[in-house]
């Protein structure tokens, strides 16, 4: 299942020109004062994947990541995702002013999560980043690695959905890019999805299943990591190889391409993709307004949704007057079908009532006095001998029910004496020992194994305590 999706996303953003180019007699026109930073990035990830982003330097790398997590809204184009991002960067997301403690605990208020859960992502974040007595000091004294560290510590921990990594591993040494590496590898086994951007290949290679590869804000390639990785090293070694003359003619080249991009050409690949979705030209004002102003949800996916969902209502594929006429029509039959049924049936009993009345009668002329009396004298010998039958019948009765119970009784006993000491047996056998690792929480071990954080505490005599140290061993279910 998709994470987040992104179609037809583009960037674009004004060329500064100063005094003295314009001085030169340079002619800039509307359509050359702007260049395009990205030019129609169309990929998405999956729950658990890591997808990586390669490129020059200037290639749009950063910038899309801005984009995805909010900072900066794209031109053109949709980003459909219902998950929480984290942005780990460099230069985005910390407030040079506060203290590193004050960041942490500023993100964690701004994600409206409760002080005792807070209390705990604070110690989390402050063991996994290793700063020391610098988280009290203002972040715009820290060095790169040191925001790096940071930044990366509040991303991985901090409710991680989906984690967006912006060209920071080559800050790290050797111990700490080991510890992010762990820790990434666990939350992608959780579910979490990350975009990894990195001048490294290496680094892609072992965290990323896929990869797109962007070029001067184009998307290039997107694909398994292996495969685009291989085509992006061939354009590596092909620009390396040339002269610099060369190099700066290609360069030059395709910044004009930049500057040049046609957004009407992507704006038809997106109406040709409406059109084979069912849309037709009535609706063109309106995908021309989703294209270019509102930026939401794709409309290929509201389309998609809206039809399961009409497929779903046995009534959704029927025409507004249709359904009114067969509403209308069941009205009208069970209307006659009740009627009818009414009419016989009070016809029926009306009948019944008028053959008892004269049956009675005429019973009534026809008996005299004697055979009345020898009625009554048999019948009432009759009702003593049911009487007595009736009466020994529930004797018996009684008898069997006093057994019944006292058998279900013993066996209700047994059965629970049984229930008890299986239950015991099993409570015994259903546990097991874990080391804590670095960095986990008790609300992590409870999470990774499907369990509450009472019943670790029950289960290891903790009381109310939470706080646990690497190394330790603890018992939590199986």
């Amino acid at each position: 299942m998709a994470k987040i999706e992104l179609k037809y996303i583009t960037k674009e953003s004004p060329l500064m020109i100063d005094k003295k180019e314009r001085n030169k007699g340079v002619v800039h026109t509307a359509e050359n004062d702007n260049f395009w930073q990205l030019r129609g990035v169309t990929l998405n990830v999956n729950d658990g994947e890591a997808v990586g982003i390669v490129g020059l330097n200037g290639s749009g790398k950063g910038t899309l990541l801005q984009v995805i997590s909010g900072l900066t809204k794209q031109t053109t184009g949709f980003i459909t995702c219902n998950n929480r991002i984290n942005l780990a960067s460099a230069t985005h997301g910390l407030n040079n002013e506060q203290t590193g403690l004050e960041n942490i605990r500023t993100q964690i208020a701004a994600a409206d999560i409760d002080s005792f859960k807070g209390d705990h992502l604070t110690n989390g974040i402050i063991n996994f980043c290793e700063l020391g007595q610098w988280l009290y000091r203002p972040v715009n004294e820290y060095s790169v690695g040191m925001r790096a560290r940071l930044s990366l510590g509040i991303a991985l921990y901090l409710q991680p959905e989906l984690v967006l990594i912006d060209d920071l591993f080559f800050l790290l040494d050797q111990d700490f890019f080991q510890k992010t590496a762990d820790r990434i590898q666990r939350l992608k086994d959780l579910g979490v999805s990350f975009f990894i951007s990195d001048s490294r290949g290496l680094n892609v290679e072992n965290f990323c299943e896929r990869t797109v590869w962007l070029q001067f804000g184009e998307q290039q390639d997107f694909g398994p990591t292996k495969d685009v990785l291989q085509q992006y090293q061939y354009f590596m070694d092909y620009y390396y190889g040339l002269s610099l003359p060369e190099q700066n003619d290609y360069l030059a080249k395709q910044q004009k391409k930049q500057v040049e991009f046609d957004i009407n050409r992507l704006y038809e690949e997106f109406k040709g993709e409406q059109f084979q979705q069912g849309y037709t030209r009535k609706d063109e004002p309106r995908m021309r307004k989703a294209f270019f102003v509102e930026h939401g949800v794709d409309p290929v996916s509201q389309k998609t949704k809206a039809t399961a969902t009409a497929k779903a209502t046995p009534d959704a594929i029927k025409t507004h007057h249709g359904r009114w006429g067969w509403i209308v029509t069941a009205i009208v039959v069970i209307l006659v079908v009740g009627g009818w049924w009414f009419a016989e049936k009070s016809q029926f009993s009306l009948t019944h009532r008028q053959s008892a009345e004269s049956s009675k009668l005429e019973s009534r002329k026809q008996a005299d006095s004697s055979s009345l009396a020898v009625e009554l004298k048999k019948s009432s010998s009759q009702q003593t001998a049911a009487k007595k039958v009736q009466e020994a019948s529930s004797t018996k009765q009684a008898s069997s029910a006093k057994k019944a119970s006292a058998s279900s009784a013993s066996s209700a006993s047994s059965s629970s004496a049984s229930s008890s000491s299986s239950s015991s047996a099993e409570s015994k056998e259903e546990t097991q020992t874990v080391n804590v690792g670095d960095g986990e929480t008790i609300g992590e071990l409870a999470q990774k194994y499907a369990t509450t954080v009472e019943k670790i505490q029950e289960l290891n005599d903790m009381g109310s305590d939470v706080n646990l140290t690497a190394g330790d061993t603890i018992r939590v279910p199986k």
